[in-house]
């Protein structure tokens, strides 16, 4: 009947150019006669609004002095100017004084974070009219100028390269889903010989403080592998003719690392020291025997490795 009343050939016509692929009720729950997850459903059906980089983020600063408005926040700073006019010069120590200063500062963020909530959902509901009211208009919208990020900043090379095949859409034809098949298990191959865990707990932060002193990642194009061995001997020379080296030994001769890892130059010898503590003589279990494979040598126990460290690399620990 369906077909009949829309001189459709066969149903694959409706299914194919009719139906909304946009699927905005609980069907699994409907199917197993649960209660419908109304909110997730409609979070997930707003999820390219919630993406948008139009979107609200944070309040303007118009936006945020105007909770000083809020009947509440105006009754407690009039609280805070009696009790200061009634204490005169001591009223910044007074116990009630500080009290209402965290009172006050508790409830502007309770404010702005409702009002960001508003924002946000005012902006959800409007935005889509305004730009369909747009497009039938005729109206060409511009794109807002922003500040673009890189999604893969901070990110080693081998991790970069598996995101990219992993979540890479699927393939139109069947040899180039094998084609993508085949990259995502290569990529996940590669990235198992990486070490995992950060030679350090704060690297953006300090990247940004050597202003650029750090060697930089070198890929693993083929194309690049002299560079990347002149880094490696340059880092080599380093640790052995520099009274107060920057680059840690043991990082540097451990193959499993990634490049940019052994090659990592810190901002003062203090931070290698730090780092040589923390990751390497922390983890020494009794009884275990280190090796130095710049130098090929067994150390017996931790004194021995720290005498080494100092006497040949000079790593101060």
């Amino acid at each position: 009947m369906q077909n009949l009343m829309m001189q459709h050939a066969d149903i694959r016509t409706f299914l194919r150019h009719y139906l909304s692929r946009r699927i905005t009720a609980d069907t699994q729950a409907i199917i197993r006669g649960l209660q419908p997850q109304d909110a997730l459903m409609r979070a997930a059906c707003t999820m390219s609004r919630s993406i948008d980089p139009r979107r609200p983020r944070r309040l303007t600063t118009e936006q945020s002095s105007s909770v000083n408005d809020h009947p509440t926040i105006r009754s407690l700073l009039k609280q805070r100017e009696q009790l200061k006019c009634r204490l005169k010069g001591k009223a910044t120590k007074h116990p009630k004084y500080k009290a209402l200063n965290g009172e006050i500062n508790k409830e502007r963020q309770r404010q702005r974070h409702a009002l960001l909530k508003d924002v946000k959902e005012t902006w959800e509901q409007e935005q889509p009219v305004r730009d369909v009211e747009l497009q039938l208009a005729g109206v060409q919208v511009k794109a807002e100028a922003r500040v673009t990020t890189d999604p893969y900043e901070g990110m080693l090379s081998e991790q970069k390269e598996l995101v990219d095949a992993v979540v890479s859409l699927p393939g139109t034809t069947f040899e180039e889903e094998i084609r993508r098949r085949d990259r995502a298990i290569c990529a996940v191959m590669q990235y198992c010989k990486v070490e995992e865990g950060g030679m350090y707990p704060a690297a953006s932060k300090l990247c940004k403080r050597s202003s650029g002193r750090a060697t930089p990642v070198k890929t693993m194009d083929e194309a690049k592998i002299g560079s990347r061995v002149e880094a490696l001997e340059a880092a080599k020379v380093s640790v052995y003719s520099e009274k107060r080296p920057k680059i840690c030994f043991l990082c540097l001769g451990n193959e499993n690392l990634p490049i940019k890892q052994r090659i990592y130059s810190f901002h003062t010898p203090g931070d290698l020291s730090k780092h040589f503590k923390r990751k390497h003589l922390a983890n020494i279990r009794e009884g275990e025997k280190i090796q130095c494979n710049l130098c090929q040598v067994v150390l017996a126990h931790k004194m021995h490795l720290q005498r080494h460290a100092d006497d040949v690399h000079g790593t101060v620990s």
